[in-house]
């Protein structure tokens, strides 16, 4: 393996390879021959061990005779997985590790399901809710760092414009969040705006779960699932606490968080009374 360390975004593109080929049900012996390069460099290919580049997955996808529109998908993919990402020149102390590497599968998703219970997601963040949240960290951060952390958010929130690889979302958030008055009234009037603003796109859907819902499906957790357009990438479940985070990337493990995304939507306030609810908790911010 050397000294290798494959991006999140190629380790999809490997994944993806190999669910190739254990769909045909060939050996690597057999594809190593049709393709014309070693069974070595097929297993690295797989397993991430090795640069992915575009043209072996045009190669390998010929052979597999997986259809075009698919195998143009996993082509891009492999495109985009070998250029430097932007998260890259962040440091570590504006992006932790497992935030690092969730800001690169979200780059790659089409969709992403986010359920939050006591903060707005970071993709529809205002600058000023951002830098209040980064200034209540204990210890204090140096005030580079927490501009830092509000520039990652207000970049990643680039993805729902993006007009070659759209970001659909679909956002769930308890009213807690809502008037929770983080940076101050001001401060959350303008977020609550930007929120309704972002509410009104054809790629954003924003439900609120009601004070009066009572007891719901995921009481006291957040949570956000990634889905990917080339559905052969399959979806990833990420958890995260006050510093660090984690993966749910088994089937068994990611079904509950999926059904239960699902039931707070059917619990929550629909999209139209959902945001007629954030107007009047803004209107009474202003009060």
């Amino acid at each position: 393996m050397g000294t290798y360390k494959p991006n999140v975004r190629e380790r999809l593109v490997a994944r993806c390879l190999a669910s190739w080929r254990w769909e045909t049900g060939k050996s690597g012996a057999e594809v190593s021959r049709e393709v014309g390069f070693s069974q070595a460099k097929l297993s690295k290919l797989e397993n991430a061990y090795h640069p992915i580049r575009p043209e072996d997955v045009k190669a390998l996808g010929e052979v597999y005779r997986v259809p075009e529109p698919d195998r143009d998908l996993l082509y891009r993919a492999a495109e985009r997985a070998l250029v430097p990402g932007w998260w890259e020149d962040e440091t570590a102390d504006a992006l932790f590790e497992a935030v690092r590497e969730y800001v690169e599968l979200e780059s790659e998703a089409s969709l992403v399901r986010a359920y939050k219970s006591d903060v707005l997601p970071g993709l529809v963040q205002t600058r000023a809710y951002a830098l209040a949240l980064g200034r209540a960290w204990l210890p204090p951060q140096p005030e580079e760092v927490v501009e830092a952390q509000a520039r990652v958010r207000l970049k990643r929130q680039e993805r729902l414009d993006d007009v070659d690889h759209p970001l659909e979302a679909r956002f769930v958030v308890a009213e807690g969040t809502l008037r929770q008055e983080v940076g101050g009234p001001a401060v959350m009037v303008e977020q609550l705006h930007h929120l309704l603003a972002l509410a009104g796109r054809e790629n954003v859907t924003v439900q609120v779960v009601p004070f009066s819902c009572g007891a719901h499906a995921a009481q006291g957790s957040s949570f956000s699932v990634l889905s990917f357009a080339d559905k052969r990438f399959e979806d990833v479940v990420y958890l995260e606490n006050l510093n660090s985070g984690r993966y749910v990337e088994t089937r068994y493990g990611r079904e509950p968080y999926v059904v239960n995304f699902n039931a707070l939507q059917e619990a929550a306030l629909d999209a139209d009374a959902s945001v007629k609810h954030i107007v009047e908790v803004a209107d009474e911010l202003r009060v």
